[in-house]
């Protein structure tokens, strides 16, 4: 029972540790309610192919449209998929052999999170995007599946003069962070929100710095620039 209780204090020190208990408890008591701890990270779109040659060249990316029958056998609500496309965001899908590897949603200009009510304005506008839901199928994890997923991206970002990328991250989910760290991401803010029922409250590193936002129409709208960086440490 000790070590059970103490697993999250081990895994993610004191303060995260405490946060995360409180957003299991918090998850007994009502599925509406919730306390989440987001990292908002940028890193830079690689200048040079991540997988070399002939393999790089096995994979093919490509935008899966709005109404294709690969959207539906995505792990996506229905009503999320709908304002995805409504904002405008972009699915990109990752083949080889003709057949669906992974996936990774892109959001230029703005970008609404569908996790927590907040609407992110990214800088600067030209050169920035937002990726959000890299997924790579069960059976390509092993594999070069999330590399050959982000390689696609990043062809295809710059061939559109991209040269930042924004995410957003769980703090507690480590095998994400892992994932992300050879590719030279760097912290932008950091966020802890409070979720009961419609209502939000919103704690940030970066301006604004609380929101709390009581009906559910409400958003918080966040500037990322990459230049945050030492502010958000």
């Amino acid at each position: 029972m000790f070590q059970r209780l103490a697993g999250p204090f081990k895994s993610f020190g004191l303060f995260p540790g405490c946060l995360y208990a409180i957003n299991r408890v918090l998850g007994q008591l009502s599925p509406r309610f919730s306390l989440l701890y987001h990292d908002w990270m940028v890193q830079p779109i690689p200048e040079k192919p991540l997988l070399p040659g002939r393999l790089g060249q096995s994979y093919e990316t490509r935008e899966i449209p709005e109404g294709d029958v690969l959207i539906d056998r995505m792990p996506l609500r229905p009503e999320v998929r709908v304002s995805r496309f409504a904002q405008d965001a972009i699915c990109l899908g990752t083949f080889r052999k003709g057949e669906l590897i992974g996936y990774i949603w892109l959001s230029f200009d703005t970008y609404e999170e569908d996790e927590a009510r907040c609407t992110f304005v990214l800088e600067p506008e030209s050169e920035s995007v937002f990726d959000f839901d890299l997924y790579v199928l069960e059976k390509y994890r092993m594999g070069m599946g999330f590399a050959a997923v982000w390689d696609g991206a990043a062809r295809y970002l710059r061939e559109r003069g991209i040269k930042h990328s924004y995410s957003r991250l769980d703090h507690f989910n480590q095998k994400s962070a892992a994932a992300h760290d050879h590719l030279g991401w760097k912290l932008v803010g950091r966020a802890i929100i409070l979720r009961l029922w419609s209502v939000e409250l919103i704690i940030a590193s970066i301006r604004p710095h609380v929101s709390l936002l009581l009906t559910s129409t409400q958003r918080a709208r966040i500037r990322l620039f990459p230049d945050v960086l030492q502010e958000a440490a």
